[in-house]
């Protein structure tokens, strides 16, 4: 536009009116904006005053305004005495709706640090913060400091003098405007991935990411005497993070789920944490992840109106009961087999030699099985269904029944050398390590325990070995059978085996080719 370097006289006339807002907060002695206050906001700060029925059409573009200002201005700390220390940004991770209580509503700056130290009261700031920003208001530097005369100052980020200027507003508006259509684009891709989802949950997520569900804080923003606190863990404020992530009741289902997220390396904010999130999952795991937010939102509201204990367990049962049927027909999930050479040692053709293996679906529903063979010739095998809530929790069980089996049944000699091979490495590296706390699945710590107590406690001379898929085949496809048909043998003879499917007698030489060799 004649020659000033305007190209959207729209976005100029925003920046126009951003001088106006800019007023409002920097300018709170002219009687102007005082009458506002009056009017708008008499008892709340700006930044939480609302949409009144009857406004003017000038307060309702104050207020669309405002948000284009929430990450481009900050007060600089003098004195710390006019700066209120929940309504006014101050610090980078600050939010408008971190509130604890009635009486700290007008808590100013200043109050936050102790008089005789001149340092943080660390204990106040986490009461009213949450950890992430407490640890950055310690780290900083704009805090009131002793005997400081200069008062409190509004700053523009980004310009050299500090304050807002229209040239500022309308490059702020124009990138924001640009970057608005990038971030369209790039999560277009994701969205789409979310058709199997059920309308219910997709609503959900979408008052979700508009943040209006009636977390804690929220309904304290209208209901000053409800408290903001998590009603589960009474540590933190309840925003929409905490309540899904970070709470640690809601930790525990996320550690017991088969997605394997790490939320304590998620963003604060819910936006670019379910961005995050959704980055790093495919269609099955989009499905999958919607799900478990959602029960654990159904699960935080009973527990907040009945008024009873967090149930994790009841979450992760419920997370695979309700899980599409595309989901819970997946084909079986086994522990990679293929993470590093096995080790050669020699397979005693005189002793017994026990295959097993598990199959796992993320409905829960699991099977295992165990073929036996002494001396090469086939003796006995189980396969049964199991209740275990993931894969290396299944295998563990599964070693554990063929143990209980070769133990407490065969009436062995002491020194008789029993071979135990399974295709889960984690599994032997933690019983051959002695070691069942670092493993992949908490359930399954006291079963690997109880393992390494009965393999080091008994007189047999048994171990434990990793073998590749396809020398133990036969029991991959039996605990396949066990898992999908629901059956249930334990300790089969030899004379039963053909009956019931099992292809071959002969522990054949492939195997003992096969179970040495490292994989490719």
């Amino acid at each position: 536009m004649g020659g000033l370097g305007v190209k959207d006289l729209q976005s100029f006339g925003e920046a126009l009116f951003m001088k106006v807002v800019w007023s409002l907060m920097s300018e709170e002695n002219k009687p102007w904006v005082n009458m506002c206050r009056a009017k708008y906001y008499p008892n709340m700060g700006f930044w939480r005053a609302r949409s009144k029925t009857g406004c003017s059409k000038m307060w309702s573009q104050v207020l669309k305004m405002r948000e284009r200002f929430k990450d481009q201005v900050f007060w600089h700390i003098g004195d710390g005495k006019t700066v209120n220390a929940l309504s006014q940004p101050w610090f980078d991770l600050w939010d408008v709706r971190q509130v604890a209580s009635t009486k700290d509503r007008h808590k100013k700056v200043c109050s936050l640090i102790d008089g005789q130290t001149t340092q943080w009261n660390v204990q106040e700031l986490h009461r009213l913060f949450q950890l992430e920003q407490v640890q950055q208001i310690v780290a900083g530097q704009n805090k009131p400091l002793p005997g400081e005369t200069q008062r409190d100052r509004l700053v523009w980020r980004g310009s050299k003098d500090g304050n807002y200027s229209v040239k500022e507003g309308y490059k702020i508006i124009t990138r924001s405007q640009s970057a608005t259509a990038t971030v369209q684009v790039t999560m277009w891709p994701i969205i789409s991935k979310w058709k199997g989802i059920a309308p219910k949950i997709k609503i959900f997520l979408w008052r979700l990411l508009q943040r209006g569900l009636p977390m804690a804080v929220n309904m304290h923003v209208r209901l000053p005497n409800f408290p903001p606190i998590c009603q589960r863990c009474h540590q933190e404020n309840e925003f929409e993070t905490h309540c899904l992530f970070f709470c640690s009741t809601s930790r525990q289902v996320w550690f017991g789920s088969a997605l394997g997220i790490r939320v304590h390396d998620l963003p604060l904010n819910i936006e670019p944490a379910i961005q995050q999130i959704a980055g790093s999952l495919d269609e099955e795991g989009m499905k999958m992840f919607a799900t478990t937010i959602w029960e654990i939102w159904k699960e935080r509201n009973k527990a907040v109106i009945e008024h009873c204990t967090f149930q994790p367990q009841g979450v992760l049962k419920r997370i695979n009961a309700a899980l599409t049927p595309e989901i819970a027909g997946i084909n079986t999930v086994l522990l990679p087999n293929e993470r590093g050479p096995i080790e050669k040692y020699e397979v005693c053709r005189d002793g017994w030699q026990i295959l097993m293996d598990a199959s796992w679906a993320v409905t829960g529903m699991a099977g295992g099985a165990y073929i036996v063979y002494e001396r090469g010739k086939i003796h006995s095998m189980g396969l049964h269904t199991i209740d275990a809530q993931d894969v290396f929790m299944a295998e563990a069980m599964v070693l554990m029944e063929a143990m209980k089996h070769m133990y407490d049944h065969l009436g062995l000699a002491q020194d008789t050398r029993i071979q135990f091979f399974s295709d889960c490495l984690n599994l032997v590296d933690a019983v051959n390590q002695g070691e069942s706390f670092d493993i992949p699945s908490w359930r399954a710590t006291g079963t690997v325990a109880q393992i390494i107590r009965q393999m080091g406690g008994c007189q047999h001379k048994a171990t434990l070995h990793h073998a590749r898929r396809e020398a133990i085949q036969r029991a991959h496809v039996l605990a396949n059978t066990a898992r999908r048909r629901a059956i249930n043998y334990r300790g089969v003879p030899d004379m039963g085996l053909q009956q019931h499917g099992c292809l071959d007698t002969n522990l054949e030489e492939l195997f003992f080719q096969q179970v040495q060799e490292a994989p490719p």
